[in-house]
C-alpha cells in the first residue's frame, strides 16, 4: 500500500520506559504502525500481555463492554505459515467479571480496532498474549462506564507504585479527527496534542478521537510524572494526497516514566 513518506517527529528518550501507547487502526498508516511497534520492541522486550482498548465499530456489541476468549490467526507472509496470537485467559476473564462484559465473538471477527494491530504484536512480540476490550468510543461518553474501565484496568497495570516493573502494556487503538477538511483537522489535532503532551494538567475532553473512554483512562490512571513522546502526527490526506475534505488524523504516542525516578 504505497503512501507518502512522513518523517518521525520524535523518538523515545533513552532513559524513558514506555508503559502505555496510542496506535492508529487504519492500515493506510501501516508504515507508521510498523515504526511504532519496532521502536517499542527496542525498549520493551519484557511485555507478556497487551491490553488493547478498542472502539467497537459497526454497533455489534451487545453490552457496554465486549470481550472474547478467541485467538487471532496471523499469516506470516515471509515464511508462509500461520501463527496464533493467544488471548490472556486470566486477564480477559477478570475483565469479563469486573466490567460485567459480554462475550461477543462476533464483534471481534470484524473489529479492525484489534485485528489491524494483532499481526504487529505477533511479529515484534512473538511470545506475548492479548486481552482485548471493545466498547462505544464516541461522545457523549458515559462517565460511569469510563470510570469502571479505569478501575478494571488498574487491577492489571500498576502505573503509580512500580510502573517500570510491569510486564503488561496498555495499548490504545484510536484514530483522531474524522471527516473534516485540512484546516479543521489541524485545529482539532492541536487540541488533541495539547492534551496528549500535558495529560496531568489538561482535560481529557480535548482529545478529539474515536476512543474517548481511553482518553479518560489516561487522564485518571497515568502518573503525574508521565512523559509523552509523539512519534507521528499525520493524517489520511498527508499519506495519500486524496480526499482533502474527508480526512482522518492519527497520533502515534508513547507514554513513559523516567528510569531515573
Amino acid at each position: 500500500m504505497p503512501t507518502y513518506k512522513i518523517k518521525e517527529e520524535s523518538f523515545l528518550p533513552q532513559n524513558v520506559y514506555p508503559i502505555a501507547g496510542i496506535v492508529s487502526h487504519h492500515l493506510l498508516a501501516h508504515v507508521q504502525i510498523e515504526k511504532w511497534f519496532e521502536q517499542l520492541a527496542s525498549k520493551r522486550n519484557d511485555i507478556s500481555t497487551f491490553i488493547v482498548l478498542s472502539p467497537s465499530h459497526w454497533h455489534l456489541s451487545t453490552g457496554l463492554f465486549s470481550v472474547t476468549f478467541g485467538s487471532w490467526v496471523i499469516h506470516d507472509t515471509e515464511n508462509d505459515v500461520e501463527k496464533i496470537l493467544q488471548t490472556d485467559i486470566l486477564i480477559e476473564n477478570k475483565l469479563l467479571s469486573d466490567l460485567n462484559a459480554r462475550i461477543d465473538d462476533n464483534v471481534f471477527s470484524v473489529e479492525h480496532g484489534v485485528s489491524t494491530l494483532a499481526p504487529y504484536i505477533k511479529r515484534y512480540f512473538p511470545n506475548a498474549k492479548i486481552a482485548a476490550i471493545a466498547y462505544n468510543g464516541e461522545p457523549p461518553v458515559n462517565q460511569i462506564m469510563a470510570q469502571n474501565l479505569c478501575d478494571a484496568i488498574k487491577q492489571h497495570i500498576d502505573f503509580e507504585q512500580n510502573p517500570n516493573k510491569n510486564d503488561v502494556f496498555l495499548l490504545i487503538s484510536a484514530d483522531f479527527s474524522h471527516h473534516q477538511n485540512v484546516d479543521v483537522t489541524k485545529n482539532r489535532d492541536n487540541k488533541s496534542r495539547h492534551f496528549l503532551e500535558n495529560i496531568s494538567s489538561q482535560s481529557w475532553i480535548l482529545a478529539i478521537c474515536d476512543n474517548r473512554p481511553a482518553m479518560y483512562l489516561l487522564k485518571n490512571l497515568l502518573p503525574e510524572n508521565i512523559e509523552t513522546s509523539i512519534l507521528f502526527n499525520t493524517n489520511s490526506y498527508e499519506l495519500s494526497n486524496k480526499d482533502e475534505n474527508d480526512i482522518t488524523s492519527y497520533f502515534f504516542c508513547y507514554f513513559g516514566v523516567s528510569l531515573c525516578d
